[in-house]
């Protein structure tokens, strides 16, 4: 109703002047943990947010920080916090390999322009696992010949069957009259390894396009 409080909301904090003994927190990531991949990723772009200014390094291995062998590009201005008050360091994650666990190892290491001597480290890693999978495959589709019935109008099933891939097929499938891109409809019983769609069809012939991708 367009009424403002006219007395000010007043707060106050205090700032600790000991030393600064906390290391780095990594708080989150732009990838999920344990996330699977596309069959042919050997590499995959990520950042990772800690919650002071920090340099940041990644190893395959879960080892020191300075054994860690490639470095993150880290923000460390107060102007590049983001909204939710974090640094983001930036790295590409190499030498995926397929149909198995990929773990990584981050750790990191605060006040950049510090004092190396007063200078904090993870004395534990941020394990983050990438799965690389199998290549998706279309094992079989249905029908593939001639339907026949008493009716003008015939009820078909299209069916297709997944294999591979992220757990064992598991994919949602598409199907279009004529490979367009924007003119494939999901099918109306799929996110399994099992598709499946009802089509009311008239006398002629017919050709059908299918892809699926896999369900994360």
């Amino acid at each position: 109703y367009g009424r403002s409080n006219e007395e000010s909301f007043v707060f106050k904090f205090c700032v600790d002047k000991g030393p600064d003994t906390t290391p780095p927190l990594i708080v989150t990531t732009s990838l999920l943990n344990n996330m699977p991949v596309s069959y042919d990723a050997t590499s995959i772009p990520i950042d990772v947010y800690v919650n002071e200014p920090s340099e940041c390094k990644w190893s395959r291995s879960d080892t020191d920080y300075d054994k860690m062998e490639t470095e993150m590009s880290c923000s460390t201005s107060v102007f590049e916090m983001n909204a939710q008050l974090l640094y983001q360091c930036s790295t590409t994650l190499t030498g995926i390999k397929q149909e198995q666990k990929n773990d990584y190892y981050f750790k990191c290491k605060d006040q950049p322009e510090g004092n190396e001597n007063d200078r904090n480290v993870n004395s534990e890693s941020y394990k983050f696992i990438i799965i690389g999978t199998k290549n998706l495959n279309i094992i079989d589709v249905q029908p593939n010949g001639t339907i026949k019935d008493s009716t003008n109008i015939v009820m078909v099933t299209l069916t297709a069957e997944t294999a591979n891939g992220y757990q064992d097929g598991n994919a949602t499938c598409y199907f279009s009259p004529n490979d367009v891109s924007d003119s494939y409809i999901m099918f109306r019983n799929t996110n399994s390894h099992l598709h499946s769609q009802r089509l009311d069809l008239a006398a002629g012939d017919y050709k059908y396009y299918i892809k699926c991708f896999r369900t994360m």
